[in-house]
């Protein structure tokens, strides 16, 4: 995947080994946060509310679910989005450096 940002890495979240059974929606769950900015997701706290990461992110319907394409099988709660978003900076903290120096 092409990060859209030249500045970025070329994040690779959706192609690390899965930390949890993956759905279709979990793997463009990774795809998203893979195109998400780092400067973004480093705001990221795992202390807002529903409310706030709702906010936060933008992405999000008023009843609570994510607006993300292609899945049509399950809906992306809050709850849900932070068990990846989690995974998605465990990851690009263990990879930051190696993928930045290879820029």
């Amino acid at each position: 995947m092409t990060s859209a940002n030249t500045s970025e890495p070329n994040w690779n979240f959706e192609g690390e080994p899965h930390f949890e059974e993956m759905s279709e929606t979990g793997i463009n769950l990774c795809a998203y946060f893979d195109a998400m900015s780092d400067a973004k997701l480093k705001t990221y706290d795992a202390s807002f509310s529903d409310e706030q990461l709702m906010e936060w992110d933008g992405n999000f319907t008023s009843e609570g679910t994510m607006l993300l394409p292609c899945c049509e099988s399950e809906e992306v709660d809050p709850k849900m989005y932070r068990r990846f978003v989690a995974e998605c900076i465990r990851y690009r903290d263990r990879v930051r450096k190696t993928l930045s120096s290879a820029a």
